[in-house]
């Protein structure tokens, strides 16, 4: 059976998380595994903490945790909660991979709130040291059924581990993958037989079964900015998920460079799956 990680706080956010969670475990089959760190709603393990404290903290949070899996989108999901007591979001890589997590789920509070969780925050953290595939959601009225994702890339060589694991949670998920290339002008631009070029050489070395027909299926758009042609392809196309890889602790990727990953998480309502290159 699968596992699904998903870090929670007890906030309206964190349960939207959840949600979402809950539906890709019921499509997948997987169990779902919370990790809570106690204190987190007030950061009071970011400083001495006394017995009392920590025991109420627990205590409270158990009694939250209980409360939470009443939730009637959890009925049929094997759900086992988790209380840590230090307050790490680093650690979070390696707790999903004890648990052999084959995705982490987090929730974020929309733009303000991933600006900044995204400049050396929560979910930065998380995103800079996991190896297993991110989503981070936002809290909103958006019905999670997915049915198409959008793997935007440079289709750089380096891509390719991350498209390997994009095409694996695309059949997981059985939902439609679309490929995208965001072509810039100035520097950026590249002209149409220096793209085919690329993507032959990225086609070959993912060891595609037929690499020429598959340079075809790779949208390619225009735009003033990557963050403007993911955003206006994920409309124009009905995209449920957008994904993107990113360099881990290294920083992000050459899609990513300087805020545009950072912008396309603030800025998205869709849910943002990262992939480690």
């Amino acid at each position: 059976m699968k596992t699904i990680l998903i870090p929670i706080d007890f906030s309206s956010t964190s349960s939207k998380a959840l949600e979402i969670g809950a539906t890709i475990a019921k499509r997948i089959s997987a169990k779902i595994v919370l990790t809570h760190m106690a204190g987190i709603e007030k950061g009071v393990l970011t400083r001495t903490t006394n017995f009392e404290e920590t025991l109420y903290h627990t205590k409270l949070a158990e009694k939250q945790y209980s409360e939470l899996l009443k939730q009637p989108f959890l009925e049929g999901i094997l759900v086992e909660p988790v209380l840590q007591k230090t307050l790490n979001f680093s650690s979070i890589n390696n707790f999903a991979k004890d648990i052999d997590a084959s995705l982490i789920v987090m929730g974020s509070h929309g733009s303000s709130g991933l600006n900044e969780i995204f400049k050396g925050s929560n979910a930065e953290k998380v995103v800079r040291s996991s190896e297993i595939p991110l989503l981070v959601v936002k809290e909103n009225e958006l019905a999670f059924a997915p049915e198409r994702l959008i793997f935007a890339s440079n289709f750089d060589e380096e891509a390719c581990d991350a498209y390997s694991k994009i095409v694996e949670i695309a059949e997981l998920l059985s939902v439609q993958i679309e490929l995208l290339y965001v072509n810039l002008p100035g520097k950026e631009f590249i002209s149409t037989i220096e793209m085919d070029e690329k993507l032959l050489r990225f086609f070959n070395k993912v060891n595609h079964p037929d690499p020429v027909n598959a340079i075809k299926t790779v949208n390619r758009v225009a735009d003033y900015s990557v963050e403007e042609g993911v955003f206006n392809f994920a409309s124009l196309s009905g995209a449920d998920i957008i994904a993107i890889p990113t360099h881990g602790r290294m920083g992000l990727s050459h899609l990513l460079n300087g805020s545009i990953g950072e912008d396309i998480a603030n800025h998205s309502t869709l849910p943002v799956l990262t992939v480690k290159i």
